[in-house]
């Protein structure tokens, strides 16, 4: 077998493949062992028709189909592995010439992973911001976790609609005196305040009473998520069915039993501040990793990368994006309308991305090479067992990742690379702003 390989654009090669007439044969004689049981011929019993007068009756062409399939995978094989290439999803495959006793050729395109030819990645000057964790943090905290304990009680001391009230309405979007879709609904709950319906909606709803109906104008963003509806004015038609309020618990002591395991509210206090140091460097680190990769990245050559990579990646952060939006009973196309966006800018996004992402490893993978970094089995037994330890089925849990050994070998080696761009980077630390802090946070 002769392999010869060309360069294409885009991380992408062409492999041209000869084959000689003997490997040809193995695969004709392959396809005649399969074929014969599927023909007939006169004067023979099926599947003991012999070669030559199965070919003399339909043309050795009936056998050049199953010769091909059967050859394709392993000839293929051998000569990726002989040209020492990593490919990236499937090849697109064409036949050139085929002829018994000489041999045939045929022609495998197929995405490569990139070349990675590394700048300068040690010295690396970077800023690294750190986020203190400040008392109101910490109260902020306590109050989110008190709103999740909260109950939501029916109003009875009175009936009008007021800030930060639960009401249950009816309502009906009308466009030009014709209604829309998606524009009506029967006892919906409805935060006052949070924000969710367009805005001038919930405003509106203030000072309403149970019972009262009442139209309500309002004008769809520029930008909404529906081209349909964006820049649009609507009349609401709306009743109001009923109205909750949120009850808080006291925060003391007792509150921090019944939430936690812990006796007193000033242990859950020091736990929730713990939580948000751990969470806080965590993400100090998980800035800085990334900012030295993006001046690493700039430093190197250009990383060209092959689109079956980025579409594969940007699916599975697509997926995974399904599935958090899933969880809070959101769909994409109902984030994308909430958002004030549409499904294509989101997925390109992800895109964008997804390419990133694949840079970031791609260096790393390089730099892990060039430095020699490895994970040793101890490490990724440890590694494996720190998965484990909090899994609601432990041993269901080792067992898969048992199967995954070598993806947690590559995760350790990945985190042994960043810390050591970070040991030999040239780091200034800076205090973040409180605004800016806050900001992120929301």
């Amino acid at each position: 077998m002769n392999v010869n390989i060309e360069k294409l654009e885009n991380s992408r090669v062409k492999l041209s493949i000869d084959v000689d007439g003997d490997q040809l044969e193995e695969g004709l004689a392959h396809a005649y062992r399969k074929v014969v049981k599927q023909v007939t011929v006169p004067g023979f019993r099926k599947g003991k028709v012999p070669r030559p007068i199965l070919e003399r009756n339909f043309g050795v062409g009936i056998l050049f189909e199953d010769a091909v399939d059967y050859l394709l995978p392993k000839l293929y094989g051998q000569a990726i592995e002989e040209k020492d290439i990593k490919p990236v999803g499937q090849p697109d495959i064409s036949i050139d010439k085929i002829e018994p006793g000489v041999g045939f050729s045929f022609v495998a395109e197929v995405d490569v992973f990139p070349e990675v030819k590394l700048g300068e990645y040690k010295g690396v000057k970077v800023e690294k911001v750190v986020y203190p964790v400040t008392d109101e943090d910490v109260e902020k905290a306590l109050e989110s976790l008190r709103q999740r304990h909260s109950e939501l009680v029916v109003v009875d001391s009175r009936t009008d609609v007021q800030e930060g009230d639960f009401a249950n309405i009816d309502f009906k979007g009308y466009i030009d005196g014709e209604p829309f879709p998606g524009g009506a609904a029967e006892d919906y709950p409805l935060e006052i305040g949070s924000g969710q319906f367009i805005p001038g909606f919930e405003e509106q709803l203030i000072g309403m009473n149970v019972g009262e109906e009442k139209d309500i104008v309002v004008t769809f963003p520029e930008n909404y998520g529906s081209k349909d509806l964006a820049g649009k004015d609507a009349t609401f038609k709306v009743k109001i069915r009923g109205l909750k309020e949120r009850l808080l618990p006291e925060l003391d002591d007792e509150f921090a039993k019944d939430v936690s395991d812990f006796e007193s509210l000033a242990e859950l206090k020091a736990d929730i501040r713990e939580k948000l140091e751990e969470e806080s460097t965590r993400r100090t680190k998980k800035e800085l990793e990334n900012k030295i990769l993006e001046q690493i990245i700039a430093n190197s050559e250009e990383i060209v990368l092959p689109n079956t990579l980025v579409e594969e990646q940007a699916e599975y952060l697509l997926n995974n994006f399904n599935v958090s939006l899933m969880y809070q009973g959101l769909n994409l196309e109902k984030y994308a309308e909430l958002a004030g966006t549409d499904e294509e800018t989101i997925k390109e996004d992800m895109r964008a991305q997804a390419a990133e992402q694949i840079k970031k490893d791609l260096i790393l993978s390089e730099i892990i090479k060039v430095e020699g970094i490895t994970a040793t089995e101890e490490e990724v037994n440890n590694k494996l067992e720190e998965m484990v330890k909090d899994s609601y089925d432990p041993e269901n849990a080792r067992h898969q990742w048992e199967s995954r050994k070598r993806d947690l070998e590559i995760s350790i080696k990945m985190e042994k690379c960043a810390d050591f761009l970070i040991e030999h980077a040239e780091v200034t630390e800076v205090i973040a702003e409180e605004e800016s802090s806050e900001e992120d946070s929301e």
